[in-house]
């Protein structure tokens, strides 16, 4: 059934949610929509005017999936109890066939602009937001994702110029009945570029904020996985409020044993692969308790006028000894400059690896010298 814009969806019923738009749809406010709902045109603005959608029996709550569609609205919905995600915006085709369209054509094909404001997702079994393989253009604004199994909002592989914006995420990564143990962050940043993270809140989830790293290819053999060619670079976080174990990690990979991946990448030693993220910039964030602020363990990261407090470890930490053995040479390019820590072990960079540039950092409102560490990376006291 197809509703005009101007039109309201009935709710004297079973509010069952419309299963495919190709037109822009407003929903009953007062409704419990049961079921998913599919976008399945250009140019369609889905309003749900405050309702709510139980996708309790449904993979996915909301859909935008169509040959070359751009343009799409979400905005207002309530999405609840979705089994994988509570928003999916993906290509036409599987990875796999994208993959064997040359590049060009496979960004032509997929999503462009399409905008979600205002939208509660809550419960999701996998993903509260995901936005799939070569997405263009997004923007997120003013979401809340809270309780979901996984990741709370999912950038994959080769998507370019997301925007996420005024949000809150919350509680997510704890797993589900089904798996207990999953421990996601809040946004991974997968094989994804040119995105920007900005003025959202981060609190408690379960391995913590904004986790940037390329995929191994993981579970090759599988026929929906494709191999991940880009890196996640050029990506800016910036103005958040962190309260996270760690609050974000550029290549969040490279010191986990990958082992039980079944990754397809080549390893460089056994169940390692190499990761890649550089040229990314953490700046003007507030990081608050927690273990670690920011971990960087690859090269060219910028991390600019950034306020940290009550951190366990360091407030920045750069380097380990396990990526020197895995990759001799340490990391380098990184600039540290304008920050300010109010915790006891400050700005650490371990084994090879050092700050390039490093100017205009205080510890404890003293000013810190990153020449000044020990041989095992810890500040003096100020």
């Amino acid at each position: 059934m197809f509703i005009a814009a101007s039109d309201t969806l009935a709710s004297t019923r079973d509010c069952k949610s419309p299963r495919e738009l190709t037109r822009s749809l407003r929903l009953d406010p007062t409704c419990v929509y049961k079921g998913s709902i599919l976008i399945a045109a250009s140019d369609v603005v889905l309003d749900c005017a405050g309702a709510s959608i139980d996708a309790s029996t449904s993979r996915v709550g909301i859909t935008v999936r169509g040959e070359n569609i751009e343009n799409v609205t979400i905005t207002d919905c309530s999405i609840f109890n979705a089994r994988n995600e509570g928003i999916r915006i993906r290509p036409p085709i599987s990875a796999t066939q994208m993959a064997l369209l040359p590049l060009h054509e496979r960004y032509l094909r997929a999503p462009k602009n399409i905008s979600i404001n205002n939208v509660k997702v809550k419960g999701a079994g996998n993903v509260g937001i995901y936005v799939g393989n070569y997405a263009q253009n997004t923007a997120i604004r003013n979401a809340y994702v809270t309780a979901t199994g996984g990741v709370g909002v999912y950038l994959d592989a080769s998507s370019v110029r997301t925007v996420l914006l005024d949000s809150r995420l919350e509680k997510n990564g704890y797993g589900t009945s089904k798996e207990p143990r999953r421990n996601r962050e809040a946004v991974a940043i997968d094989s994804s570029s040119q995105n920007e993270v900005r003025n959202n809140i981060f609190i408690n989830n379960s391995a913590g904020g904004v986790f940037l790293y390329k995929n191994c290819w993981e579970h090759y053999k599988d026929p929906n996985q494709a191999p991940r060619w880009m890196f996640p670079v050029l990506n800016i976080i910036t103005e958040n409020h962190f309260s996270e174990k760690v609050g974000v990690w550029i290549a969040s990979r490279q010191l986990k044993n990958q082992t039980s991946m079944n990754c397809g990448d080549t390893a460089i030693a056994p169940g390692y692969y190499r990761d890649y993220a550089e040229y990314n910039t953490v700046a003007a964030n507030n990081f608050l308790g927690g273990i670690t602020g920011v971990v960087i363990q690859d090269s060219f990261a910028s991390i600019l006028h950034n306020s940290f407090e009550r951190q366990e470890g360091a407030c920045v930490l750069l380097g380990s000894p396990l990526r020197d053995r895995l990759l001799p040479g340490g990391i380098s390019g990184t600039t540290l400059r304008g920050n300010a820590c109010a915790s006891t072990r400050g700005f650490v960079a371990q084994g090879e690896s050092e700050f390039a540039e490093c100017e205009l950092n205080t510890l404890k409102k003293q000013e810190f010298e990153c020449s000044k560490q020990d041989s095992n990376g810890r500040a003096p006291q100020p």
